[in-house]
């Protein structure tokens, strides 16, 4: 399910003096963020500590429980429209949004914004959901500098993906930064969100069309954007297959382990010796 994107809290570690090999795609870019490598990320690693960043500032913004993988992802993500943005300094995740494309499983937030997201529709409108957005650092200003890079990172990709805007599920008062820093519009009521905690969330849309001609096309789709790797890297079988596991809760593994020795035993006639509860 989507998340509300939470002003991350995270403190920063120490990071290690050695640059390690950056992940393929990471283009470096300017200003305060010209130290941080942006790009997509599909390996199993990497994508491993881009979800415990976000395990670990949902955690701190009170936004999820809890729980013994020390991760956070959603069963979206295991979906080949579904892609994971990284910004590293020194071989280190620091930051880590997710794209999610409207797609077999629809988006995320259609959960509690069914009606506005099916306006868009309407509209032929289609839109790829913002979510799971973490960072590691204290400094609002690098933050607020980042999340520019990174916005015009995911709008950039989403275009070339053929989707026509963005969408997220926002904390009422992170919509200013939306608003402010992309810009995106609100829409909708503030609702309860159920699979954040009961924290209040409120939609906010981009439809880049609706920017057609404008400075803020042009920073989206021009010169300023025109650097960013947009390549489309999927995951292979066994890291889709290695996170798919840690979206399954025990009782479910085991329920898993127990059909497939009592499928063994139906096509073989064969019984194992002891079947596992």
């Amino acid at each position: 399910m989507s998340l509300q994107t939470p002003i991350p809290q995270t403190p920063a570690p120490a990071l290690p003096a050695g640059v390690s090999n950056p992940a393929l795609g990471l283009k470096k870019r300017s200003t305060l963020t010209s130290l941080l490598e942006f790009g997509i990320i599909h390996e199993q690693s990497d994508l491993e500590a881009a979800f415990g960043l976000v395990y670990e500032s949902y955690i701190r913004a009170g936004l999820t429980d809890a729980n013994e993988t020390g991760i956070r992802l959603t069963p979206f993500h295991l979906l080949p429209t579904t892609e994971v943005f990284s910004a590293r300094y020194e071989g280190n995740t620091v930051s880590t949004v997710s794209l999610i494309g409207d797609g077999y499983l629809g988006l995320p937030m259609e959960g509690i914004y069914s009606k506005e997201i099916k306006q868009l529709r309407d509209r032929g409108c289609r839109m790829a959901e913002i979510g799971c957005l973490a960072d590691r650092r204290n400094s609002p200003v690098r933050f607020i500098e980042l999340f520019a890079t990174m916005g015009r990172m995911l709008a950039r990709v989403a275009k070339v993906r053929g989707y026509d805007g963005l969408v997220a599920a926002v904390h009422p008062r992170h919509a200013r930064l939306y608003q402010r820093i992309l810009p995106f519009e609100q829409i909708g009521e503030v609702i309860e969100c159920p699979y954040a905690n009961g924290n209040p969330a409120v939609m906010v849309q981009l439809v880049f069309d609706d920017h057609l001609g404008s400075s803020l096309y042009e920073r989206f789709f021009g010169v300023m954007a025109s650097g960013f790797d947009t390549t489309l890297r999927h995951w292979s079988k066994e890291t889709r297959e290695y996170f798919k596991g840690h979206l399954q809760t025990d009782q479910e593994r085991k329920d898993q382990q127990v059909s497939g020795q009592l499928a063994f035993a139906a096509l073989t006639g064969q019984y194992v010796s002891r079947v596992e509860v």
